[in-house]
């Protein structure tokens, strides 16, 4: 085990820098976290729950945009185009997540997993296929992991432990690149087999339960990244080790306090431009699922919110009016998400009023009953 407090070295002082950076990095997470008002918080839960979604599918080599994503999720697209090189099913990945979250500690993840799960149209569709190693058992082996780790936890070293015994699981200590030879009657041939990446997405999953555990969080919140395949190589000398797994720390870290703080002003922004609508308008809360979890269709906000056609149409037409939703098209099907910028070409509002500004409750209220009478005149099906 390496000594931070021996005198400065070039080996030292970088992972002492390290060091110091993660805990800043967890310190500044936890007073974002702890800053956001309960509205927000459920942003940053379905922002999370995105992200731990992505993490793994991204572990799995699987390769896509985040754009490509929301259309896949939608069940608009494949989630790539390339061809599949033992990578397990995205589905099969994607519903391990949701269904770990759905259970988790923290309320607001819990309730954002299960969001998830009603609005994502590939999990519906069952498992894949019978012949991959389940993912859930990942999960289960990385929460055996973080249980034997804060069980003996002993003041902090950054899941340092909890990497360390990753390193020597069958599961997770990284594979060597396999040589595999043939014979077609004519040469001998050789070839490379690339060894299997192992799903360190399970390991930052309960990363958060150790630096729970260790007095650095108050939630045990995964930490997608925190933990990553170069630092559990048997290969790689001991500093070089460490320092990788602090770097992956910080970085988990810094980019969920820079998504937390982006939250806070997507949520302050919602709050004052919807403060013309009624205080029992549904806009507000579309405009902050679409905030967390991304673009979503129009039947995937029906789903998750409990609203008809019609309803969501409303909506979003209101959320366009304040300037807070986009719409693109992928496949011919409308893709709507959060923004709080205006074009260039459009008239930015400062203090103008919006639309609904000056309209009575009456005046309001018939309109609503106007877009009941249409929805009664619509078909109930398409999307």
């Amino acid at each position: 085990m390496l000594d931070l407090d021996l005198p400065n070295t070039a080996t030292t002082a970088e992972l002492r820098g390290a060091r110091h950076a993660a805990f800043a990095a967890l310190g500044r997470l936890e007073g974002a976290m702890n800053g956001l008002a309960p509205e927000a918080r459920g942003i940053f839960a379905a922002r999370l729950v995105t992200e731990c979604v992505i993490d793994a599918l991204r572990v799995e080599r699987h390769a896509f945009t985040d754009n490509r994503f929301a259309a896949w999720r939608a069940g608009v697209v494949t989630l790539s185009d390339e061809a599949t090189n033992r990578q397990r099913s995205p589905v099969r990945i994607a519903n391990a997540v949701v269904g770990e979250l759905v259970a988790h500690e923290w309320q607001p993840l819990a309730e954002a997993a299960e969001a998830f799960g009603l609005l994502a149209r590939p999990l519906r569709r069952g498992p894949g296929f019978a012949d991959e190693t389940d993912p859930v058992e990942d999960l289960w082996q990385a929460s055996q992991l973080a249980s034997e780790v804060t069980a003996s936890a002993d003041g902090s070293d950054l899941a340092l432990g909890y990497a360390d015994l990753a390193r020597r699981h069958t599961v997770f200590a990284p594979r060597e690149t396999q040589i595999r030879t043939f014979d077609d009657g004519v040469f001998r041939r050789a070839y490379e087999m690339a060894p299997t990446v192992p799903p360190t997405w399970s390991l930052g999953f309960y990363a958060g339960t150790v630096l729970k555990a260790e007095g650095l969080l108050r939630h045990a919140i995964p930490l997608p990244g925190a933990i990553v395949a170069h630092a559990l190589r048997p290969d790689v000398d001991e500093a070089e080790r460490h320092f990788a797994h602090y770097e992956a720390v910080e970085r988990a870290a810094r980019r969920l306090a820079n998504s937390a703080e982006e939250v806070r002003v997507a949520d302050a922004v919602i709050r004052e431009r919807s403060s013309s609508l009624r205080s029992n308008s549904r806009a507000p809360l579309l405009a902050r699922h679409l905030a967390g979890f991304g673009a979503l269709r129009s039947d995937q906000i029906d789903r998750v919110l409990g609203v008809s056609r019609v309803g969501v149409h409303g909506m979003i037409v209101s959320l366009r009016q304040l300037g807070l939703v986009a719409t693109t098209t992928v496949s011919g099907i409308k893709l709507h998400s959060f923004r709080t910028n205006k074009s260039a070409g459009e008239h930015v509002r400062s203090a103008q009023a919006t639309p609904w500004a000056g309209l009575s409750k009456a005046a309001l209220d018939e309109f609503d009953d106007a877009m009941l009478a249409l929805e009664k005149l619509m078909p109930k099906d398409g999307s």
